[in-house]
């Protein structure tokens, strides 16, 4: 038998008797298991992750925003002339 195997968690090589993962921390009493290959247990493959429905669960089906307000953009400019009338004076 090998002396070194693979966290079935994370993949990490480490000892065959080993109780605990150093890599990662897995072990037995928090998450991996015999039938866990590299994070999967064998009940699910990866071809089962709906990543579309896992980001509308995650961040709703709202727009993002993607434009600053104009009091945020009128505040910056106001600071950048304060900060550079300041350089020129002083």
């Amino acid at each position: 038998m090998s002396k070194w195997t693979n966290c079935l968690h994370c993949g990490g090589e480490i000892r065959a008797e080993a109780e605990f993962c150093r890599h990662c921390g897995s072990s037995d009493s928090d998450g991996w298991s015999d039938g866990a290959v590299n994070g999967l247990d064998e009940a699910s493959g990866p071809d089962e992750f709906d990543y579309e429905s896992y980001v509308a669960s995650e961040f709703g089906d709202h727009a993002a925003v993607t434009s600053t307000p104009w009091l945020w953009r009128l505040i910056a400019v106001m600071l950048l002339i304060m900060f550079f009338s300041g350089l020129l004076f002083f």
